[in-house]
């Protein structure tokens, strides 16, 4: 495993390294949904569909994230604050995020769920942990502390994660949804933020994207309605995250 705490920083962090990293990602990610010809709503239809759509692409760009962050120097400062957020309370939101993933993946229809499906949904979820938390909430971040106070850090880091998700409009998704998603990503990405300023470490958030987004991939592969209570969890990220700012 590597020894992140004794990583030499060989390269600075600053916003252009950092942008150049995040568009490295997105040049690997829809690269390999173009080559693999993506149907954007049947993701997740089948064992296929979680291979070729969510886990090779997400597998691929983690891989790319572990190689460069390793040459550039930047594993310990990605993956560990300096010191924790306040308020305590903002822990409601990581508890309730496992709640909800409990609840979807307790709800599963298990004679659907294929040894196939399951690996793929599975490794789709450690990709998509590692790559989109890896390269928002962490090399993007990093870069913009380095430049902007730590509100404008989030706030930029937060577009980017979002913004990840327009060109989802160029393989089927229609614009309107396109837009939702963008909103609803924010949101789940502020959370997310709060999940690593709270904890101290990118380490919880990488855990809780990925079994989220897997959550969801089952219980639509095995054709299970999602649990409306998803829902519960925007309104919680945005009172948590005011919490953060405006605590110690």
């Amino acid at each position: 495993m590597m020894n992140t705490s004794t990583q030499p920083l060989r390269w600075k962090p600053s916003v252009p390294t950092a942008l150049l990293v995040y568009l490295g990602y997105l040049a690997i990610f829809y690269t390999t949904w173009y080559v693999n010809g993506i149907e954007y709503n049947d993701i997740g239809r089948d064992a296929m569909t979680a291979k070729l759509w969510y886990a090779l692409p997400t597998l691929f760009g983690s891989t790319f994230l572990i190689i460069i962050l390793w040459v550039l120097g930047w594993w310990r400062l990605v993956l560990f604050d300096n010191y924790r957020a306040a308020p305590k309370w903002a822990w409601v939101l990581p508890i309730v995020m496992v709640l909800v993933i409990a609840n979807n993946l307790l709800g599963v229809d298990r004679s659907r769920l294929t040894p196939e499906l399951l690996l793929w949904v599975t490794l789709g979820g450690v990709g998509v942990g590692i790559g989109e938390e890896t390269i928002t909430r962490g090399a993007l971040l990093i870069g913009l502390r380095a430049n902007h106070t730590e509100k404008k850090a989030w706030l930029y880091s937060t577009l980017l994660f979002s913004a990840l998700h327009i060109p989802n409009a160029l393989f089927g998704l229609p614009v309107e949804a396109m837009l939702a998603q963008l909103v609803l990503t924010f949101i789940m990405g502020s959370g997310l933020y709060v999940v690593r300023r709270i904890s101290g470490t990118l380490i919880l958030p990488i855990i809780l994207h990925g079994l989220w987004d897997s959550s969801l991939f089952a219980s639509e592969a095995t054709r299970v309605p999602i649990s409306m209570w998803q829902w519960v969890v925007y309104p919680i990220a945005i009172v948590c995250l005011v919490g953060v700012f405006r605590g110690k």
